[in-house]
């Protein structure tokens, strides 16, 4: 079967629930990401939720990009 079709390949043939029960929104800087922890100092950005399309050419926080956590009092 081939599928013509402009929908990312990750709304097509979507993972299991458990590969996203691990990911959390945080805010970094006024900019909201998804990201899924790597360890407690660390996680990974999957996604950068934003309207602004300046935000999206920070390569600071493009997906893949390593954040480092600051602890929370």
């Amino acid at each position: 079967m081939i599928m013509y079709t402009t929908m990312p390949h990750e709304l097509i043939f979507q993972e299991n629930l458990d590969s996203y029960s691990k990911q959390s929104i945080i805010n970094v800087n006024g900019l909201s990401l998804v990201v899924e922890p790597l360890s407690n100092e660390e996680c990974r950005v999957v996604q950068v939720l934003s309207t602004n399309p300046y935000d999206f050419l920070n390569k600071a926080y493009s997906p893949g990009s390593i954040i480092m956590l600051k602890p929370q009092f």
